[in-house]
């Protein structure tokens, strides 16, 4: 199988790859594998058996298949079937293979990017719930759903080499729901952070070392996931500066909040934290909850949904909210678009998405994708995608079983793909694009 160069992309980063003014080589970047998102969401291979060349892979929580589907012929490619039961994220480990997280089982299934086919199960002592793979080893780290265990596995050979952690189930209470851990992320090639989601804490553990974390930094409530701005726009003193989503917990009345921390050898140094509900007194932490948070392109601001239905914009350098957006029901994952000057957010208990001008941090649009929305299940899904040349931008209603695309110019939905008559539930993915990576 040929192949082209494999990395995670920022999404705002596509916009340097679509004029040609930057190529992958003039932006390496010592630690690529520190994706801005929260999963490996997009690989970049030049040819499969189906000649396709941009795929988007959903797993269908209901069941034990992945769809994937040709996104330039909005059709569906094939179905991976018996992944093992509810396949939820679909994560790119390299070029060569994604990993289901089936997160009903203790396993999870390698899926083949060249025959796109399932080629087999990978047993764990736990049920994962996501994947950060380090580019640098070839080994990937997946954080448990039921128990607070990360295995570290050897992706080439598909093979568990270590876990780490506390073998005991786990049931947090935090607006993040029952999963023991939040998504795992490498600090470098040793050393990777575990989000203990019961203990509330953010835990820096060696690869080799099982016994007990490095450093344990506590939370005000769990943590979901920890990301850094786009490696262009870091100096080297920011690479040991993270940033944490604190999910809040409304039934304790504790509002969500951006925590800023570093690393200092060994330890854990906490520098700042914003509470969303400080932006105005009219704010109730009972009704607020987040999940997600974004980088802006300019590197100074973080946009983070929040379950009332707001979009609060925070300025790292101060750790301060400098504007709050309306949004929508579940305002969760924010997607940047940067030739237009916009970001979609993601409602997951509403039928619309929200469109943000990112110049002025200001609402533009409501764009109808849903048929239904209620706050018992999700709406539209975790993962969406922007086009190489940032033309279109791509998502699916989850509960609908639709997958659409959004022509960013006209702010339109312009073509949807139903799945299975509709009988399905697609809450998150991963995208190829035929395509070098930019390394962020």
């Amino acid at each position: 199988m040929k192949t082209i160069k494999f990395t995670t992309l920022s999404l705002f980063g596509m916009i340097l790859l679509s004029i040609g003014s930057i190529h992958a080589e003039e932006m390496q970047h010592d630690h690529d594998f520190r994706n801005p998102g929260y999963v490996n969401q997009d690989s970049y291979i030049s040819n499969n058996i189906f000649e396709v060349e941009n795929l988007a892979y959903y797993g269908d929580w209901d069941s034990n298949r992945v769809f994937v589907i040709d996104v330039d012929n909005m059709k569906l490619l094939t179905i991976v079937d018996e992944t093992g039961d509810g396949p939820y994220g679909i994560d790119q480990q390299g070029a060569e293979k994604a990993y289901a997280l089936t997160r009903k089982t203790e396993s999870l299934t390698v899926v083949d990017n060249y025959t796109i086919e399932n080629a087999g199960i990978i047993p764990l002592q736990h049920k994962p719930r996501s994947t950060n793979y380090n580019t640098d080893t070839g080994l990937t780290a997946v954080s448990g759903g039921d128990k607070p265990l990360t295995s570290i596995i050897n992706v080439e050979h598909d093979q568990v080499v270590n876990v780490i952690g506390y073998d005991e189930l786990t049931t947090p209470q935090d607006f993040g729901g029952t999963l023991s851990t939040g998504h795992p992320l490498w600090l470098d090639d040793s050393r990777f952070f575990m989000l203990d989601r019961a203990y509330r804490q953010i835990q820096l553990w060696d690869k080799n070392n099982s016994s007990k974390p490095l450093s344990a930094l506590s939370t005000t409530t769990s943590v979901h996931h920890l990301f850094q701005p786009s490696a262009d726009t870091m100096n080297g003193s920011d690479e040991k500066i993270f940033y944490a989503v604190a999910e809040g917990n409304q039934s304790e009345i504790i509002s969500p909040s951006i925590i800023r921390f570093e690393v200092r050898g060994e330890k854990l140094v906490k520098t700042g934290e914003v509470e969303l509900s400080s932006h105005h007194s009219g704010l109730d932490p009972s009704l607020m909850g987040s999940h997600h948070a974004d980088f802006h392109p300019d590197g100074i601001h973080i946009y983070i949904g929040s379950a009332e239905g707001h979009v609060f914009v925070i300025n790292k350098d101060t750790m301060e909210v400098v504007k709050m957006i309306n949004a929508g029901p579940g305002a969760g994952h924010t997607t940047f678009a940067p030739m237009w000057d916009l970001a979609i957010v993601t409602n997951h208990n509403a039928t619309y998405m929200t469109v943000i001008n990112t110049k002025n941090h200001t609402w533009k649009k409501n764009i109808e994708v849903a048929a239904s929305a209620d706050p018992s299940y999700k709406s539209q899904a975790h993962t969406s995608g922007v086009s190489l040349d940032m033309k279109y931008f791509y998502s699916a209603a989850s509960h609908d079983a639709v997958f659409f695309e959004i022509d960013l110019e006209t702010l339109e939905v312009t073509r949807t793909l139903e799945l299975d008559n509709g009988d399905a539930n697609i809450l998150m993915g991963s995208f190829i694009w035929n395509g070098d990576g930019v390394n962020m």
